[in-house]
């Protein structure tokens, strides 16, 4: 396979003012199918990042989220696709229902390592306890 970048996506990070993070389950017709993911996807060829990600989060859950902070950046290599990622958190304000595509589920995040994600998750959950230690996300 090729080095090249198959796709650039967005994930994100929301959070509940019980401080858990929204999960949704993959469907079963796409990559990592029926696991665990945070909600997001591809950024099309005239967007930047974070409308990406405002897109991303309505089409998938019907909501808007507060207060998005870039968490970070991490690149994945699979064995059929090599994937960039940019992550970012948000808070839920509890004002709109969640319409999720799928099924979804509030996590705490020290029970996220333990949830069965994709493989390029993992970097990423790192990066984002490690940002929530240090306080960079608000209230």
């Amino acid at each position: 396979m090729s080095s090249s970048l198959d796709a650039l996506i967005v994930l994100i990070a929301v959070f509940n003012s019980d401080d858990e993070v929204l999960l949704l389950k993959r469907k079963a017709d796409v990559h990592c199918p029926d696991v665990w993911s945070f909600p997001g996807g591809k950024v099309e060829a005239d967007e930047m990042p974070l409308p990406a990600a405002v897109r991303e989060l309505q089409e998938e859950t019907g909501i808007k989220g507060k207060l998005w902070r870039h968490v970070g950046k991490h690149a994945h290599n699979y064995e059929d696709r090599n994937l960039a990622f940019i992550f970012f958190f948000c808070r839920y304000d509890g004002k709109q229902n969640i319409q999720a595509e799928s099924e979804s589920q509030w996590c705490a995040l020290d029970e996220l390592s333990a949830k069965k994600m994709p493989e390029a998750n993992q970097a990423l959950i790192k990066m984002l306890i490690t940002s929530k230690e240090e306080g960079l996300f608000p209230n």
